[in-house]
This record gives structure tokens, C-alpha cells and sequence, in this order.
């Protein structure tokens, strides 16, 4: 039995069969996993750490719309804090160099980005788990299949074909033995090509995607954003005590100036028409009608 003849064995061609539909399914998850997890990574690539404040609309946007990561996103947004202004008492102390961004994150990135959230929920994780266990199963079936219907087929009723049926039998042995050979061959070199192409297609690329995560968004423990709420509220204390103690000051400022430019102009102008109003009827009647009024 020669090579080619061997591979047209109805019970290895299945085999193989299966074996090349299986490796054909993983390559077609895990090229769907990398095209989106690149898309991801382009984008937060193209955004610098200093404009993330001002970008954070346009990555909001992509991340929502994509039906790859809109589920992760929502989660990951709620981890996030968006205060106006953090360390502001330590800026002062900061080097030129040092930059910081305005959004923070409560928890680490990684607990939102990370191997099952990005790669394992998107591909059908347990039946490619299966496929070694489906390939091994294959051997002993056809096996014990092909075993069968060589015995099934053994003719001792006639001598003259008591040779002829042995022959026969052996062969079918010797196929039903490779069947076993070749289906266990096929599921380890399987589990060798798929952690392969794992590593290759997924594992670089949802680990660049949380490299990402942690350059742009800086982690903020509970106790730290304690802290610097007390710095905020000490310093919004005293900039409420500072505008407590200038406001009479102020006011009284505001109100003179008021008077000035609403009041006396009004009373000079009453004034000025009462006076024409009273030379009028002095010139008239020759009366003081005003003067006795006042």
C-alpha cells in the first residue's frame, strides 16, 4: 500500500478531513480577533497622552461604535473620573517634563482589556478547546469501525478463499491501526499550530492593546483620590474665605458706583427740570409757587 492509495482510505481522508476544516476555523477566528484588536490599536496609537482630554470624544465615539469593543468600553467608562483640576497644590513642584492627563482611572486597565475580554469571548474558546479531544476520538471510532468490517468480511467457508480473506483482513487491520496513528498525529500537531498561531495572530496584539490603556490613562488608588479631594476642598475653603472677606468691600463698591452712574445723574436731571420749571412761572405769573413748596 503505497503513500497515495493510503490517503484515499475513506476512514484517514475523513480524518484528514477533519483535521484541515478544524485548522481552517481557527485560522478565521483568530484573523477576525487580529483585524480588530489592529483597528484598536491604530487608533489609541494615534492619540498622544497630552490630548487625551480633548480627544476623549473621538475615542469615545470609536470605541462605542465598534461592536468589538462596545461592551468593554461601557465598563471601562465607569471607572473613570474626569475632575477640572487634580494636584493642583503639587504643580508647582512638577518639572517641565513631567505631564499628567486630566482623566484618571480607579482600577487598572487590565481588568477591563485583558486575554478573555478581548480574544477568548470572541472565538468559540471551548470548542476549540475540543477540537484535539474530537481529533483523538476520531482514531479509535474508525479503528474499531474498520476492524470490524474486515472481520465481517473474512469468508472461512471455502479454502480457496481462506488466503484471499486473510489478505484482505490484514490490510484492513493495518488501515484500521494507521487511523489511530494518524488522528492522534493530527491533534498534537494541531495543539502545536494553534498555540502557534495564538501567539502569533492574538497574544502580541491584546497585550499591545493594554500597553496602550496604560500609557494613556493613569491609575488613581482610593486612598490617593482621597487625598487630593482634601487638597481641592482646602483649597476651594480658602478661596471662599478669600471672597467672604472681599465681598462687603465690594459691594459697597458696586453700590457707590451704581449711585454714581444711576442715581445722581437722575436727581441732577430732576433737579434741572424743576428749576427751568420754576423760572417758567416766575417769568409767567410772577409767583413763587416752587419756592413755597420746598
Amino acid at each position: 500500500m503505497n503513500f497515495f492509495t493510503l490517503f484515499t482510505e475513506p476512514a484517514i481522508l475523513i480524518i484528514t478531513t477533519c483535521f484541515l476544516w478544524f485548522l481552517i476555523v481557527i485560522v478565521t477566528n483568530y484573523l477576525n480577533v487580529q483585524y480588530n484588536i489592529i483597528r484598536v490599536n491604530k487608533f489609541l496609537h494615534s492619540i498622544n497622552k497630552k490630548e487625551l482630554s480633548y480627544r476623549f470624544g473621538q475615542l469615545d465615539e470609536f470605541m462605542s461604535n465598534n461592536e468589538y469593543t462596545t461592551t468593554i468600553w461601557e465598563d471601562f467608562k465607569k471607572a473613570l473620573i474626569f475632575p477640572e483640576k487634580l494636584y493642583i497644590a503639587t504643580q508647582n513642584a512638577k518639572t517641565q517634563n513631567e505631564t499628567s492627563s486630566d482623566i484618571y482611572l480607579t482600577i487598572d486597565s487590565t481588568y477591563f482589556f485583558n486575554e478573555e475580554t478581548l480574544v477568548l469571548s470572541k472565538i468559540n474558546t471551548k470548542f476549540i478547546q475540543a477540537i484535539p479531544t474530537l481529533l483523538t476520538g476520531l482514531g479509535p471510532f474508525f479503528t474499531f469501525l474498520k476492524m470490524a468490517i474486515a472481520f465481517a468480511s473474512v469468508n472461512l467457508a471455502a479454502d480457496e478463499s481462506v488466503v484471499e480473506s486473510l489478505g484482505a483482513l490484514m490490510t484492513n487491520i493495518r488501515v484500521a491501526a494507521l487511523c489511530s496513528v494518524f488522528a492522534v498525529g493530527f491533534s498534537l500537531l494541531f495543539m502545536f499550530i494553534e498555540r502557534i498561531l495564538y501567539s502569533m495572530m492574538c497574544k502580541k496584539y491584546y497585550l499591545e492593546t493594554q500597553r496602550e490603556f496604560i500609557r494613556l490613562f493613569d491609575v488613581v488608588t482610593s486612598e490617593k483620590f482621597l487625598v487630593d479631594l482634601v487638597k481641592e476642598y482646602k483649597l476651594q475653603s480658602v478661596n471662599t474665605e478669600k471672597l467672604f472677606k472681599t465681598m462687603p468691600e465690594s459691594f459697597g463698591k458696586s453700590l457707590t458706583e451704581c449711585f454714581n452712574e444711576t442715581a445722581v445723574p437722575y436727581l441732577e436731571n430732576i433737579l434741572y427740570s424743576l428749576n427751568k420749571l420754576n423760572e417758567g412761572l416766575n417769568k409767567g405769573s410772577g409767583g413763587d409757587v416752587v419756592d413755597k413748596l420746598f
